[in-house]
């Protein structure tokens, strides 16, 4: 782990983050079946906005450095615009479980991007951890078939990669500013961003109505609060206390709550081939996590609390 990690606590924030954006599948695949995705995006960022204005005091002081705007626009026009976007649409062509197991793709993408962009080097056993996490992605999305549910898999697959990407510029952009800016500030920054982008949308189609039915509307409190405000929170507060690297990792766990949620709420069963992948990617994080301390003494319980993390 980086010399920048504090105890154990930003690794719970990161943990509850990505269990929070696992939910999301869920909720954006309930939401979606009723309503326009960029409605639903829209409404999702102005919820968030709003929370992010009350507590505005929470913004914490920060002095602006010339040139930082660029900074900040590229990373907030990635997540939430870009990535929000494409996974919106992904997940009209996909399943919630399928989509949530792309983003282990991510991690893999954050730390190319670390390694060239903020001289972050990935260890041997994080790139091993990696590799397996990609393998089981793969090999998840690879059994997904079509149905009435999920009509264009592969293309919402696609989607969702494109996502992904997005998002790997964003994670690297957010490391980059942390130092300068405070975690809350940029998580308000995201939503009023996203505001902004999604705005338009609410004239395309079918005019906006808000009567819907309510385990609809719930899901989109729900995204609003618990994912947007909530998650991003919790997830930029965790990298800006680790490394861009370090903080991916946890990115390899969401398609294992994604699937476990989607089956728990949307009855999507998983099939053997893919409950063995499920089993993959655990492995590969725990390869990243744990690895290097494990396979550094024959007795490695006793070298947890003196060696630092990968």
């Amino acid at each position: 782990m980086s010399a920048t990690t504090s105890g154990s606590l930003p690794k719970v924030a990161l943990l509850c983050a990505v269990f929070f954006w696992a939910s999301s599948f869920i909720a954006m695949k309930s939401a979606v079946l009723v309503l326009d995705p960029g409605k639903i995006v829209f409404m999702r960022m102005m919820i968030a906005s709003i929370g992010f204005l009350l507590l505005y005091r929470l913004w914490g002081n920060f002095r602006y450095q010339k040139g930082d705007w660029i900074y900040l626009a590229v990373m907030s026009i990635c997540e939430p615009g870009i990535y929000f976007f494409l996974e919106s649409q992904a997940l009209r062509l996909t399943t919630a479980g399928s989509a949530a197991t792309i983003n282990a793709l991510q991690p893999p993408i954050v730390a190319l991007l670390a390694w060239v962009l903020l001289r972050e080097r990935p260890r041997f056993w994080t790139l091993g951890g990696f590799a397996l996490c990609i393998v089981g992605a793969v090999g998840l999305s690879l059994g997904s078939q079509s149905t009435d549910y999920a009509p264009m898999p592969w293309l919402g697959n696609l989607l969702e990669f494109g996502a992904m990407a997005a998002s790997g510029v964003y994670v690297i952009l957010l490391k980059k500013l942390s130092d300068r800016y405070s975690p809350f500030f940029l998580t308000a920054l995201q939503s009023f961003t996203g505001a902004v982008l999604f705005f338009p949308l609410v004239f395309v189609g079918s005019p906006l109505s808000f009567d819907v039915p309510l385990n609809s509307a719930l899901a989109i409190v729900y995204l609003a609060t618990f994912v947007t405000f909530g998650g991003y929170f919790l997830y930029n507060w965790g990298i800006a206390k680790t490394s861009a690297i370090e903080a991916s990792i946890f990115l390899n766990l969401i398609p294992v709550f994604g699937l476990l949620l989607a089956f728990l709420y949307l009855a999507e069963t998983p099939t053997p081939l893919q409950g063995l992948m499920v089993a993959l990617i655990i492995f590969g994080v725990f390869i990243c996590e744990l690895g290097p301390k494990y396979l550094r003494s024959p007795f490695p319980i006793t070298l947890v609390s003196k060696t630092p993390n990968s």
